[in-house]
Parts: C-alpha cells; sequence; structure tokens
C-alpha cells in the first residue's frame, strides 16, 4: 500500500487485485464530500498508463491532472454500472480508456482502466458490454475484473467478486470439471462447460452453460473470461458437442481422443519447440479382481473415486487423460526432472489411503512408466509405446513404483537364436543371479522357508522376463545346465549362512520337466549337498504336475530324493494332468495351490469348494500345504479358517535379492 492503510479495512479483498492486475490500471478512492476524494492506493501500471500532476499527493485533484479529473470527477458519482471512456492526450497523441467504476461502501470506490487501442476496441466492448456476466481471472484463479451485467446481477451486499477465488466460488460438484477446462483455456483454446453453478445461487439460481476464453496481453495467455449463459443455449453451441466427444463418460476427465488431439496442439506450438515434456503411464494393478468382487456398477464408482483423486494432482501444465479401460496418462509439459519425480511420488502417495465402498476399504496401487519428448521421440504413438515399455519393466520388478523409459527396455532380442547365443553364455559372464520370496507360515506368522526364483541381467540387453528366457532354456537343454547352477547357487548360501550362525531355512528350487528326468538327477542333488555340507532337510525340490506323467519313472526318481531326506514338493496343484490318486502313490510332502485357484477367493464358491477338499485331503495325507499368489487379508483369512498352513505372495514380500533377504529377515 502507498497511502492510508488505515482506511482501506472496508475494501482488503481489493488490495490483491491491485497487485495481481497486470494489464489494467486501478486505484482506490475515499471520498471525504460530494465533489472531493482522497487517494488510497493504486498499482503501478497507472503510472505507465497516465502522466500524473503529483504522484505524492493524497488530494485526488492534485493527484490527476485537470484534463483527467474532470472527466473522472463526473464518472466518479454514477451508477456503478454505467460505463465510460476517459480521454486524454490531443490529436495523434490521444489515448483513450475504458473506465470501470466500483463503490465498495458509501465512500470507498475503485476505478479500473483498460486502455483502448484500435485493434482491441470491438473485443473490449464485447466483453464489458456483453450482455451476459462474464468475470475475468488470473491464471490463479483470482477474480480481477466483472462487467456491468455481473455488478446488475449480485445482490447489494454482495455487489463485488473482484478478489474472490473462482474455485472457492463453485459448487463441489462442478470443481473438478471446471479444473479441467480451466487448465485447457489457459493453454489458448474456448471451451464450454454443460452445467456449471455458484455458491449462494451468484449470478443463476438455476445450472448455467459457462464458456471460457483465453485472455491475451502481448500475445501471452494471462487469464481466463468466463461467459455466464442460459444452459439451454449449451446445446445450440457447435463447441459443446467437440467438448462431450473429448471427454470420457465415466470418469468425466478427458478421454483418448482428446489425448492425441493435445498432443498435436503441444508439436504445433513454437514456444513448446525447446521445452521437455512426459508422457506419465499409470496402469492400474489387477483391477480385473475389484469388478469380479464389486460387480460392474460398484467397479464404475471406485473408477471415477480413482480418477478424481488422480485429477486432484493437475495443474496448469499437468493434464490427465482415461487412455485405456484401467490406463491413465499424464501429459507434464514445461518438465523438469524434479516436476516429473514430484508428480510420480504424488501418483503413488495419493493411492495409499483407501477408497471407501458400502463402508469397505479398498486399496488400489499402481506400476508407473515415464517417457520423455524430445528424448524418447515427438510422435504420440513412439512415446506412449516407450512408456509401456517401462511399465512392463516396473510390473516385472514388484509393481508399485515408477521407472523411466531406457534404450535396454526396447533393445529386447530380436530372435530367438541370439536370445539363446546369449543365454549360452549368462552362467559365464555372471548374468544370472537368484531371488527369493518368502514363505509365510500362517499359524504363528514366522518364516522359515523360501522359494528361489531365477532372475537374468543381460550385459547388452539389461533384465529379461523369465516369461522370455525360461521356454528357450528348455526347448534349447540350457535348462539342464542352469538348473544345476541354481543347486549350487543354493546349497553355497546356505553354507555361508551356516558359518555366519544365521537360522537354518529351506530353500525351494523349481526343476524343470527335463532336468528331473535325467537319469542323474538325484545323484546331482546328493553332490551339492555333499560339497557345500548342507543339512537335505534345508533343500526343497519344487516340481510340476507336469513332470509326472510316467508313473514308474517319476516314482523311482521321488524315491531317489526322499532318501537323500530332502523335501519334495509338487507346484501349482489342480493345472496339470495328474490325478489325485497320485498323491497317495508318491512319496511327496508338500502340495503348492496353485495362484489361480487364490485369486478366485471370495468369488467363486465353487472355487472355494476346490481349495477346501485340497487342504483337507492333504492333510489327511500327512502333507503340508503352501498358497501361491497371496495378495489380499481376505484369501488369508479364508485359508487361516480351513487350516492351510503356509502361503506366499506379494501380500508378504515379492520375489527379493539375497543379499536384501539376509539383511530384512536374518540380520535386522
Amino acid at each position: 500500500m502507498k497511502k492510508y492503510r488505515e482506511s482501506v479495512a472496508p475494501f482488503a479483498d481489493y488490495q490483491q487485485l491491485i497487485q495481481m492486475n497486470p494489464f489494467d490500471a486501478v486505484i482506490c478512492l475515499r471520498k471525504v464530500d460530494k465533489k472531493a476524494f482522497e487517494v488510497v492506493d493504486f498499482n503501478d501500471k497507472l503510472l505507465s498508463f497516465m502522466e500524473l500532476q503529483d504522484k505524492a499527493a493524497t488530494n485526488a485533484e492534485r493527484f490527476f491532472t485537470k484534463q483527467c479529473w474532470l472527466q473522472l470527477s463526473n464518472f466518479l458519482n454514477e451508477e456503478v454500472h454505467t460505463q465510460h471512456v476517459l480521454k486524454l492526450g490531443t490529436g495523434l497523441h490521444e489515448r483513450a480508456f475504458a473506465i470501470h467504476v466500483q463503490h465498495f461502501s458509501n465512500s470507498m470506490v475503485a476505478v479500473i482502466l483498460r486502455e483502448i487501442k484500435i485493434e482491441e476496441k470491438p473485443y473490449l466492448q464485447y466483453v464489458e458490454q456483453h450482455v451476459d456476466p462474464v468475470l475475468t481471472v488470473d491464471l490463479q484463479g483470482r477474480i480481477i475484473h466483472q462487467n456491468v451485467a455481473v455488478t446488475s446481477a449480485l445482490s447489494k451486499e454482495k455487489h463485488s467478486l473482484i478478489g474472490r477465488d473462482i474455485f472457492s466460488l463453485l459448487e463441489s460438484k462442478y470443481i473438478n470439471e471446471f479444473k479441467l477446462l480451466f487448465a485447457k483455456t489457459i493453454e489458448g483454446s474456448a471451451f464450454g462447460m454443460p452445467k456449471c453453478l455458484f455458491k449462494d445461487q451468484l449470478l443463476s439460481k438455476e445450472p448455467f452453460y459457462l464458456r471460457t476464453h483465453p485472455t491475451y496481453y502481448n500475445g501471452v495467455v494471462i487469464g481466463v473470461h468466463l461467459f455466464v449463459k442460459d444452459a439451454n443455449s449449451f446445446m445450440n453451441d457447435h463447441e459443446a458437442f467437440y467438448y462431450l466427444a473429448l471427454m470420457d463418460e465415466l470418469t468425466g476427465i478427458w478421454n483418448r481422443k482428446a489425448f492425441k488431439e493435445h498432443w498435436l496442439h503441444h508439436l504445433n506450438d513454437k514456444k513448446q519447440e525447446h521445452k521437455q515434456a512426459a508422457l506419465i503411464l499409470v496402469d492400474i494393478d489387477r483391477f480385473k479382481k475389484f469388478n469380479e468382487s464389486l460387480g460392474e456398477s460398484k467397479g464404475d464408482e471406485l473408477m471415477r473415486m480413482f480418477s478424481q483423486r488422480l485429477n486432484e494432482l493437475c495443474y496448469s501444465k499437468c493434464s490427465l487423460y482415461r487412455y485405456n479401460s484401467d490406463e491413465f496418462i499424464f501429459v507434464l509439459k514445461d518438465a523438469t526432472i524434479q516436476k516429473i519425480e514430484l508428480t510420480a511420488n504424488a501418483i503413488l502417495d495419493i493411492l495409499k489411503q483407501p477408497f471407501m465402498i458400502d463402508e469397505q476399504e479398498y486399496f488400489i496401487s499402481v506400476s508407473v512408466g515415464i517417457s520423455l519428448s524430445p528424448a524418447d521421440g515427438k510422435d504420440l504413438e513412439t512415446l506412449v509405446r516407450k512408456a509401456d515399455k517401462a511399465l512392463f519393466s516396473v510390473k516385472e520388478h514388484g509393481r508399485s513404483h515408477y521407472r523411466y523409459y531406457r534404450e535396454d527396455m526396447t533393445a529386447i532380442f530380436p530372435n530367438e537364436a541370439l536370445m539363446e547365443a546369449h543365454l549360452r553364455r549368462a552362467i559365464e559372464f555372471n548374468e544370472l543371479s537368484l531371488h527369493l520370496q518368502p514363505q509365510m507360515d500362517l499359524t504363528n506368522n514366522s518364516i522359515n522357508s523360501f522359494e528361489a526364483l531365477l532372475r537374468w541381467n543381460n550385459r547388452k540387453f539389461g533384465f529379461v522376463s523369465p516369461a522370455q528366457f525360461i521356454p528357450i532354456a528348455e526347448a534349447s537343454g540350457l535348462i539342464i545346465e542352469i538348473g544345476d547352477w541354481i543347486i549350487d547357487e543354493v546349497c553355497r548360501h546356505q553354507k555361508e549362512w551356516q558359518s555366519k550362525g544365521y537360522r537354518p531355512v529351506r530353500i525351494a528350487v523349481n526343476i524343470s520337466p527335463k532336468q528331473f528326468r535325467k537319469e542323474n538327477f538325484a545323484r546331482k542333488i546328493k553332490a551339492a549337498l555333499k560339497k557345500y555340507e548342507v543339512p537335505p532337510e534345508l533343500l526343497e525340490v519344487e516340481i510340476t504336475e507336469s513332470s509326472m506323467t510316467n508313473v514308474h519313472e517319476t516314482f523311482s526318481i521321488l524315491t531317489e530324493l526322499k532318501q537323500l531326506g530332502v523335501y519334495v514338493s509338487v507346484d501349482d496343484f489342480g493345472t496339470g494332468y495328474s490325478s489325485l490318486s497320485y498323491l497317495k502313490r508318491y512319496p511327496i510332502d508338500i502340495i503348492k495351490i496353485d495362484q489361480s485357484f487364490i485369486r478366485d477367493i471370495a468369488k467363486d464358491d465353487k472355487n472355494e469348494a476346490i481349495i477346501k477338499a485340497i487342504i483337507s485331503m492333504s492333510h489327511n495325507l500327512g502333507l503340508e500345504v503352501i498358497a501361491e499368489g497371496i495378495e489380499e487379508l481376505i484369501q488369508v483369512d479364508f485359508l487361516k479358517r480351513h487350516h492351510c498352513q503356509k502361503g506366499q505372495g506379494y501380500l508378504y514380500n515379492k520375489p527379493l535379492p539375497v543379499e536384501t533377504i539376509v539383511q530384512k529377515y536374518f540380520v535386522s
């Protein structure tokens, strides 16, 4: 404030306008008597708009030039909704200003001056004298101007909205949709919103049609004009139909069509030519299970809640789109690494709070892949594909985090022959490693066994999915050499842990059918146990049902293994070829229920009956039961009720590197 701070309480809100308005000159005056006014405050724009007689004077007549005050003093005593033009100078040097007078009380008044230029005059007349109410807001949503129609529509008690936050005036149900329009309008496009309503029935008692237009100053968007129009006019507005075509029907956010059109607009924007943009692809982890358990209606409700929560993260340079049924894309413009990671972490953090459906809590996790433009490309198809590659890598490494696209994610093996060639050297180049996944004892929540899982980090192509290389290893016969390496590694770790005094735990090793059927298989197991002096009860040999097609061969091999003292388990039980009668015939210790059965607990009565039958039958045969793929507490509750001894899955932990397992379960 420049003058009389103690006098401005009646229009404190207007002080913000004085500082914020970048294109209007604003001066606040206090009426002393019928003709005399004192200058209370003014912004710097006034100094550039006109010559002042004495800018330090408090008396308005001495403050303004004589030419200016003669005109202005006549305007000040007229009605609030009157529009005037102030002319200063003469001839070629004449300048004209549109004058808007805003009364705050009997004594307080503000004068807003906007210079009229020839090319701007029709546009200013359109806004200032528009028959519909028009509000002008800055880039933060603060109202900095209202036209005559707004003032006329307001009550005497609420005769000014200037200085108010437009978002705070909206009814809550319209805020998210308005934020989307506001962000897009700032980017330079006009939009229409079919229905909108202010609180306390400001300007309209019924929902109205809201049109947004960007406000330019020196070629730069500095705000938004908001036109309040009759709701029926929406149906006559071709842009309204265009707007509807760009919105996702279920969630109300931008759809895939909008994503493509907005990206094309971004590419054509010269101002963005040398700035980085980011595509953040968000995929809901296993959303299908929610639809299956909740039903379509409740699943849609959850999707709307999810999208609204994501939408809270948007700002003027960050837009959200629904790309597929369970995939969303954020587009960040002028994106620094700090902004990108801030957004990615915010996405993960905002989902830590549950969603409430019918008073029941549901948690949603997401995997996030990121690609950058122009580094990873400019065309949308390329950027989405690369973000999807990064997303796939996230899912391969445990979900619920984010990764940037890397070239080695795309540089997959062009053919199986090349993959096989690299796989043959994987052991030699120390590219293979083991990850261990804990198995939880459901009776006492302790962990005394793990499953070993193979990982391959190729020197040229990076991490390769087991789903890619295991079939190649099987078909080429390399699986036998790799399987021998795994057994050796497991026994080596067991020996190391014993020497360090760690508690004994059992480790399960997956054995392929080809490896299992080799006539020297049991002898290799025996040699590894002897080499590292590992007690046989600390090793579990895990075979699949497909390994047991030959009854006599299977019985012979399993008998040899049992004579060694190792544990034998059947993996993925219920998905292969075996008959239940085999369980009674073979020397088996453990049954592992396949995750496909566990996934459908509480969704399928027949499925639950099968699980109960497997557990009951196994107990009658003296077998231990381990449930695979546990992800939800409701699954644990069911398994505990039916006395399943152990469980493993992402609910407890993902497969982790051996070093991490040691720190997490042995050292700490």
